[in-house]
This record gives structure tokens, sequence and C-alpha cells, in this order.
């Protein structure tokens, strides 16, 4: 079977929210782009890209189904934490684990339909993932 073009790029939806990095819900915030991207050649994960006011990106790699549990209830552990935001509304919160933590709030409903985009191709991007891992051990195993 082959693919139509669009269904190999990947899909990407840019979303604002704000940045909390004092953990405090009553200090300032600063506005912050994130870019969620993915990749059907990496159907398991999506890359969130966050662009500073100086251009400067800085990106994480994570599994899809992290955000799509965090729409509903707490998910992840380690360095990706998502959670709604009771009571503030439709938000989700991102936590990332860094050397001082960040803390990015987004709208749900925009992680929402970007997720839903994300299920209806990952199944069909995923078929191809046996056998490519049989193919990498069968080249470890001949390599060893």
């Amino acid at each position: 079977m082959t693919r139509r073009a669009d269904e190999t790029r990947p899909l990407k939806a840019t979303v604002i929210g704000t940045l909390d990095l004092s953990g405090d819900h009553d200090a300032a915030v600063a506005p912050v782009a994130a870019d969620l991207v993915y990749r059907p050649r990496d159907p398991l994960a999506v890359n969130m890209v966050l662009r500073g006011p100086d251009g400067v990106e800085v990106g994480w790699t994570f599994a899809w189904e992290l955000l799509a549990r965090g729409l509903r209830g707490p998910a992840g552990e380690g360095d990706v934490r998502v959670r709604p935001l009771h009571g503030a509304g439709s938000l989700i919160e991102v936590a990332l684990a860094t050397s001082f933590g960040v803390r990015m709030h987004f709208p749900a409903r925009a992680v929402d339909d970007f997720v839903r985009k994300v299920r209806a191709r990952a199944d069909a991007d995923a078929e191809g993932v046996p056998r490519a891992l049989e193919a990498a051990l069968a080249t470890i195993t001949q390599q060893a």
C-alpha cells in the first residue's frame, strides 16, 4: 500500500501558552510559543520546541500519549509531566525537569486537537516499527 504525501509529512501545531519559572501561580508569567511536532518516522513520540524571544530554540522529545493522558489527569514521571489545571480554565500544565524547573500552561483544546490528529495517523505509521526493530536486531546480532 502506498501512502499519500500528506500522510508522510510531519504534523505540526504551534501552541501559544505561558511560561512560569517561579512555581507561584500568582506571579507574572511570560508568553511562550511552542511547536508540537509529530513525525511519522517516529510514531510513538512528539517533539516540543520552545522558541525564545532571542530566536533560541529548546526541544524535548517524549511520548505523544503523555499529552493525551495529561489532558485527563496527571501523567508522567521524571523529566516531563503533564496535567490539567483545575480552576484555571481549560489549561494543561507541561512541567519539564531542568536545573531550574519549567512549567508551561497551554490551552487544552489546542493540545487536544493536535493529539486527535496524531492519534488518527499513529497506528498506520507504527505498522513499520516491528519490521524496523527486527531488522535492527538482526544487524546487531550479526555483528556480535
